[in-house]
């Protein structure tokens, strides 16, 4: 994050993704697949005729019209551990990859990495899975004493310890793709350039998200919002070869991470100015896009932000500098990323209606404001846009 730079003192600093550009490449090269291999009893077995009681002249409709079902032979809470676990892995594979051919694509360079840490989950299924066999008869009592008018039933139509025993396991499985000829390489390909969309569509919903729920109407936020920028961060380290504009996203986030290093229980002053204005970019694909050509300075986003809190003075190279007049161009509104911005941020708040109240010394920036920061990002002098 750094040092905020002073306003008004010269041309910003060049953006060090300036020259980076945006070329595919071929992305079936560093990709892997895996996919996760959950066996997960469900604790219940089939329900029979004779476990329904009906009155006189009640009939049980036929299997070719109506199937009856399953019944619990013990409590489904009881099973909520392997669930978590089952939960734990592909948020694990989320945040290095995406889903993919029913399973997930993730960079080969970091296949290593994440086979540490699903052995990990292998081992704790495993505990899970033996302190729950150890269990079962017990299980099994305790859902025959909470419903004693099924007790014959539940007793009879329960499980052996061995059958239930194998149907609880976890594995997984790498591969690499090997296409069998042109034409399914050119199909497979296709559809892991796809990936670099739904990546960038991910990064603008997390940041919106961020956004809304650690920045929106307030003047600091957590120190542990770090946690959500790193892990956004390392995930799009891993797959910036999809799309090489994702490499300014990561450059971004580096420098974004930086400001925490200071940190010890709040993100605020300069520091809180640079996070809002590199979240903004990260909420639109376009400013995304301008960022990665270098077209956005996001510490003169910054400094605009900063020096426009009340009781905050800009700063100018000389007292006796006459007051620099906007240009006519920066004040104008560009409404299409006013508009996606806006609009995501609607849907969010929908979603999220715990937004803190507006302190009363605070301003929010207005579209005009906001439009004016992207604006002005690339102008040869950078300067407050609204105090």
């Amino acid at each position: 994050m750094g040092a905020l730079c002073p306003m008004g003192t010269g041309a910003p600093p060049k953006n060090p993704t300036e020259d980076i550009m945006t070329t595919p490449v071929n992305h079936l090269d560093h990709l892997s697949i895996l996919n996760l291999d959950f066996d997960i009893w469900s604790g219940k077995v089939k329900l029979t005729a004779s476990d329904i009681k009906l009155g006189a002249g009640g009939e049980i409709p036929p299997e070719n019209l109506a199937h009856l079902g399953q019944k619990k032979v013990i409590d489904s809470d009881k099973l909520r551990p392997f669930h978590r676990l089952k939960t734990s892995a592909r948020r694990l594979c989320l945040g290095y990859g995406m889903p993919f051919l029913n399973g997930f694509a993730v960079p080969t360079d970091k296949v290593d990495e994440l086979i540490s840490q699903l052995d990990k989950i292998v081992v704790q299924m495993e505990t899970e899975k033996r302190d729950f066999i150890n269990g079962y008869d017990d299980y099994v009592t305790e859902w025959v004493d909470g419903n004693p008018d099924y007790a014959l039933t539940i007793r009879v139509n329960s499980l052996p310890k061995v059958v239930v025993e194998q149907r609880i396991g976890f594995d997984y499985q790498i591969f690499k793709i090997n296409p069998v000829n042109d034409g399914q390489a050119q199909k497979l390909s296709t559809m892991a350039s796809g990936l670099g969309n739904e990546l960038l569509e991910e990064i603008v919903s997390e940041a919106n998200e961020f956004f809304h729920k650690n920045i929106n109407a307030r003047t600091s936020c957590q120190a542990s919002t770090k946690k959500t920028l790193l892990r956004l961060r390392n995930k799009v380290d891993g797959l910036s070869f999809l799309d090489s504009k994702f490499l300014s996203v990561v450059l971004l986030l580096d420098d974004t991470l930086k400001g925490y290093d200071a940190v010890t229980k709040k993100v605020e002053g300069g520091l809180f100015y640079q996070l809002m204005a590199a979240i903004l970019v990260l909420s639109s694909k376009n400013k995304i896009q301008e960022f990665a050509e270098g077209s956005i300075d996001v510490s003169a986003m910054a400094n605009s932000f900063f020096q426009s809190k009340p009781g905050v003075k800009p700063s100018s190279a000389s007292d006796n500098t006459e007051t620099e007049t906007e240009d006519p161009e920066t004040t104008q509104v560009v409404a299409d990323s006013v508009t996606e911005v806006e609009a995501q941020g609607v849907a969010q708040l929908e979603v999220k209606e715990t937004i803190d109240v507006i302190p009363s010394d605070f301003e929010i920036p207005d579209d005009d404001d906001l439009d004016s920061y992207f604006n002005g990002c690339d102008r040869s002098e950078s300067k407050p846009v609204f105090f």
